[in-house]
């Protein structure tokens, strides 16, 4: 149930307790309902719970997807910023959206209606389910048929509507309704990272290689050598987070390895790679193994000698630059060999969708110019993205 306590449903569903057989977890509440509960259940004991139970109650997060995936339609209520259980409005802005695909049934303020809508559930729900098509299994010819449309929109509160990058609104959109503890493997600049520290309700870990990224970011912050075990136990994050990481590891079967073992059973992984298309020979990261005395001669006067020795010459970090020092390529990869990879590491794909087409031709450039011209780029980087989906390679997948 999150950080913060949900009392106002708690309340209300207490006054269910009498004519029915009731579980609630309650998680920070100090409430304590006439009725069986614990403040927090582990996600094997979750599972048969909501397999179970003939009504599911529930905020308006990832639990959601959870039921709905099991065939059932929930009752699920959004936590209001204004009520203070929410730091956002985000679980409102879900509900909204997911209430008119009728695969949820919403009920808002003082909940009132509750009773009513546990006692016409049977009929709403089996409405509802008559009406729509089932969630199909996800299978690797479901996933092409989700790249045959269009890039998903971008909600409008998404805090990376206008940011050039697509990756950064598509993942952002993945992780805005859910809860628990949050691993961003390869944190970059932290800007990531940051986004989901102040408007989400996950408990944010950055992890990366450079110390001078984990400077400045929110969260545990612990450095994580190339080519050594992630420093965190077994099942101890319920997402994680590797955008743009994968092709930039020392041995990306071991990396996923690592990943599966730290993700709890179920926990999400949203994964974003660049992908093998017709303009991946533009690949800048490419250049400085291919060409590296010219890549030398721009780096240095564009940064200076000093730090393109630190970057690309000093290995004490097992990087050269932000790839393991061992790799001699920055991998554009085929979405079955993905798809295999992901597989062979014990993850369940969910969701695929992709951006961009000419960004390489609009990212060396900005590149290479200076920084306050970067922004006559944002404009057209953030229209490619939008129009393609070609040159990157967005994934989720779930921990089997």
């Amino acid at each position: 149930m999150g950080p913060w306590p949900f009392d106002r449903l708690i309340a209300a569903s207490s006054s269910l307790c009498g004519d029915h057989e009731v579980f609630m977890q309650t998680g920070t509440s100090t409430v304590v309902p006439p009725c069986s509960s614990a403040p927090f259940i582990g996600y094997e004991e979750t599972v048969r719970r909501l397999a179970e139970a003939d009504v599911v109650i529930t905020h308006a997060g990832n639990t959601v997807r959870l039921v709905e995936r099991m065939g059932k339609v929930p009752i699920a209520i959004a936590r209001e910023a204004s009520r203070g259980e929410m730091r956002n409005d985000h679980q409102v802005e879900y509900l909204r959206a997911e209430e008119p695909r009728g695969r949820v049934i919403a009920l808002w303020g003082d909940l009132s209606e509750l009773g009513r809508a546990v006692a016409e559930h049977p009929r709403r729900e089996q409405q509802l389910l008559a009406a729509m098509k089932p969630l199909a299994e996800v299978n690797e010819t479901a996933l092409e048929a989700v790249m045959s449309l269009a890039v998903r929109p971008v909600a409008p509160d998404n805090v990376f509507e206008k940011h050039p990058t697509a990756r950064y609104a598509w993942a952002f959109e993945q992780l805005r309704s859910r809860t628990g503890r949050h691993l961003d493997l390869g944190i970059g600049d932290g800007t990531f990272l940051s986004a989901l520290a102040d408007r989400t309700a996950l408990q944010v870990v950055g992890a990366d290689p450079h110390p001078a990224y984990l400077a400045s970011c929110p969260g545990d912050r612990p450095l994580v050598r190339v080519g050594e075990e992630l420093p965190f136990a077994d099942a101890s994050f319920d997402s994680v987070t590797m955008l743009d990481v994968l092709e930039h590891t020392r041995d990306e079967r071991s990396t996923l390895a690592q990943v599966h073992r730290v993700l709890r059973p179920g926990g999400l992984l949203v994964l974003t790679v660049p992908a093998q298309h017709v303009f991946s020979f533009l690949d800048p990261d490419n250049a400085k193994l291919r060409m590296p005395r010219l890549h030398r001669t721009v780096y240095a006067a564009r940064f200076g000698r000093e730090v393109y020795r630190q970057r690309f010459e000093d290995s004490s970090d097992g990087l050269r630059g932000d790839m393991a020092w061992e790799r001699d390529e920055h991998t554009n990869y085929r979405p079955a060999e993905l798809l295999e990879m992901l597989g062979q590491a014990g993850f369940q794909p969910q969701s695929r969708d992709g951006a961009n087409l000419f960004w390489r031709f609009l990212q060396i450039p900005a590149l290479l110019a200076p920084q306050r011209a970067r922004v006559l780029f944002d404009l057209p980087l953030r229209v490619d993205g939008s129009l393609f989906r070609s040159a990157n390679l967005f994934l989720t997948a779930v921990r089997g």
